[in-house]
């Protein structure tokens, strides 16, 4: 059985969409396009000051985290100042794109997430098992090391679902939209988190179905990123060459699962689930509601907190005051000991 002592990183994915310099990146490749996708909307870029709450529920519920990268680029989260005369200053790293597209540079800038997961597997140092997350989720209750990894597999939740191309209901109703004249590829104006999965899966050969994973952190295999690009190119080079997310890009958690699969190196067995507040569409009343629903109860491990930027003042100081709450600010929680034998139970 591998130790309990082999290291696990985490990475997560940050940009601070008021950032003069990233804006002005922006604008200018949605200038060549001359339109405005609905990838390019600002509420994607936004930072509103949840971050670090994502970093604080990490130290505080994941002490077995050797190292937390926070992948950027060239941009700085204000409280890196209050973590570099810490304790924990060794244990959280920026890393900026260029880093990661060593090699690769013509494909930068990105605004993509999806090219920028496809890229991780690259930060120097990285751990062969690490977890990969988005800065809007936040750990709410110790998480064991095994609901992530036992031994050399990831751990996984979700269920399996047929391919969209093998679904005999969208197969009619394509061909009655064609034999009408109705039909239209609109495809690439909805790039999907169902499509995006579905076609990582098809890449790892899986044709006719897929395992649809939950939206919640992903523990990750270093190693079968490495193997299966050095082999297929060609599919990294793709992946990466949209600089905003596009449907005919993969999701590189949903290939390494089903990679994972394929090796033998995945157990179906995650329970863990993620509490989801869409921030822009929650009323008030609902949103008490749920944070106290919440609390009553251990079975959320995670939250997601969408679009935080796109509450009202008082829907955001309802959700800050829980967080500091439940988790505490990252002051409260950078003198945390690393403990990579600790279980959480």
């Amino acid at each position: 059985m591998e130790s309990l002592r082999s290291p696990v990183d985490a990475v997560v994915l940050w940009v601070d969409g008021s950032d003069p310099l990233h804006r002005e990146k922006l604008d200018n490749y949605l200038a060549t396009l001359g339109h405005y996708p609905a990838a390019a909307h600002p509420t994607r870029f936004a930072e509103t000051g949840e971050f670090e709450f994502c970093i604080a529920s990490i130290l505080r519920f994941l002490p077995w985290i050797r190292k937390i990268y926070i992948v950027t680029d060239n941009q700085t989260p204000a409280f890196m100042s209050m973590v570099r005369t810490s304790p924990n200053s060794e244990r959280i790293t920026i890393v900026d794109h260029k880093i990661i597209f060593r090699d690769y540079e013509e494909f930068l800038p990105t605004f993509n997430s999806r090219s920028l997961t496809t890229m991780l597997w690259r930060i120097p140092g990285l751990s062969e098992q690490f977890i990969y997350m988005n800065d809007d989720i936040l750990f709410l209750r110790p998480v064991a090391r095994t609901e992530f990894f036992r031994e050399n597999k990831i751990v996984i939740g979700g269920s399996w679902h047929i391919q969209h191309s093998h679904r005999a209901d969208v197969r009619l109703r394509k061909l009655l939209n064609i034999s009408s004249g109705r039909y239209s590829d609109k495809s690439e104006e909805r790039p999907g988190n169902r499509a995006g999965q579905a076609k990582g899966a098809e890449v790892a050969g899986y044709r006719k179905r897929y395992f649809r994973l939950r939206h919640s952190p992903h523990p990750q295999l270093r190693s079968l990123y490495e193997d299966f690009f050095t082999v297929n190119p060609e599919v990294l080079r793709n992946n990466i060459s949209y600089p905003l997310r596009s449907s005919y890009q993969f999701l590189p958690e949903a290939l390494l699962v089903h990679l994972a699969l394929l090796n033998s190196k995945a157990v179906i067995e995650q329970n863990l689930s993620t509490i989801m507040l869409k921030m822009e569409k929650i009323s008030v009343p609902c949103l008490r509601t749920r944070l106290m629903a919440t609390d009553k109860t251990d079975r959320f491990a995670c939250a997601c907190i969408q679009s935080l930027d796109q509450a009202g003042p008082r829907k955001r100081g309802i959700i800050i005051e829980w967080m500091e709450r439940r988790i505490g600010r990252l002051a409260d929680n950078l003198h945390r000991e690393y403990l990579p034998e600790y279980t959480g139970l």
